[in-house]
C-alpha cells in the first residue's frame, strides 16, 4: 500500500533502530514502532500483529524490541483504522493525486491535520490558497522551524501538494472548459440553394 509505504520512510528515516522501542516522540509522549502512540489500545493494536502476548507486555513496558516486520506491522493496523476517518474528515480524499492522499494521511495520522479545523474545511470548499495559509499558520510549525524538528517539513511537504493540486484542478477546468465549448461557426453555406 503506498500510504503505508510512504509512511514508513517518513517515520524510519535516521531512526532505524531507535523505533523499534519505546521512545519518546517530539513532544515527550511514549511512542513505539513508525508513529504508534502508547496508549490504553496499543496492547490490543499490538496483539493484531504479535501473537504473544507476554511479548507484547515487554514491548510496551520498554523492555523489548519490535522487529522492523513488526513495526510495519503496526503502522498497518494504524493507517487502516485511521483511513477511513480521514475520508470522513475529507470527502474528497479518494480523488486527490496519490502525492496528496499520501501526505494528507501522513498528517491525519501524527494527528495534525485534526487540529487545524478551518483549514480542513478551507480544504474541502476548494479553497486551497486558503487551506495552505491556514494551515502552516500553527504554533506546532512555528516551533518545529525554529527547533528544526521534521514536523514543518512534512507540513509544508503537505502544503505544497495541496498548491499542485490546485495547479491540476485548474488545468483539468481549462481543459473541460475547452473541450465542451462548441466551436463558432461564422461561415456561410457554399451550396446553392435547393429549388
Amino acid at each position: 500500500n503506498g500510504i503505508c509505504n510512504r509512511l514508513i520512510q517518513d517515520e524510519s528515516a535516521g531512526n532505524e533502530e531507535k523505533i523499534l522501542s519505546v521512545y519518546k516522540d517530539s513532544k515527550g509522549l511514549d511512542t513505539l514502532g513508525h508513529g504508534h502512540l502508547v496508549g490504553p489500545n496499543s496492547e490490543k493494536v499490538l496483539g493484531q500483529v504479535i501473537k504473544d502476548p507476554n511479548r507484547v507486555k515487554e514491548i510496551l513496558s520498554g523492555k523489548g524490541k519490535l522487529t522492523q516486520g513488526e513495526a510495519t506491522g503496526v503502522l498497518k493496523v494504524d493507517v487502516e483504522s485511521r483511513l477511513p476517518q480521514l475520508v470522513k474528515m475529507v470527502p474528497k480524499f479518494e480523488t486527490y493525486t496519490p502525492d496528496l492522499q499520501i501526505n494528507l494521511a501522513s498528517e491525519h495520522f501524527r494527528g495534525m491535520l485534526g487540529k487545524s479545523p478551518n483549514a480542513v474545511k478551507k480544504l474541502n470548499a476548494g479553497d486551497y490558497g486558503g487551506f495552505a495559509t491556514e494551515y502552516v499558520n500553527a504554533k506546532d510549525y512555528r516551533e518545529s522551524k525554529k527547533t528544526g524538528t521534521g514536523i514543518y517539513k512534512r507540513m509544508d511537504r503537505l502544503v505544497n501538494s495541496v498548491k499542485t493540486e490546485a495547479e491540476r484542478q485548474k488545468k483539468r477546468q481549462q481543459s473541460s472548459q475547452s473541450t465542451t465549448q462548441a466551436p463558432l461557426n461564422n461561415s456561410t453555406s457554399q451550396t446553392a440553394p435547393s429549388r
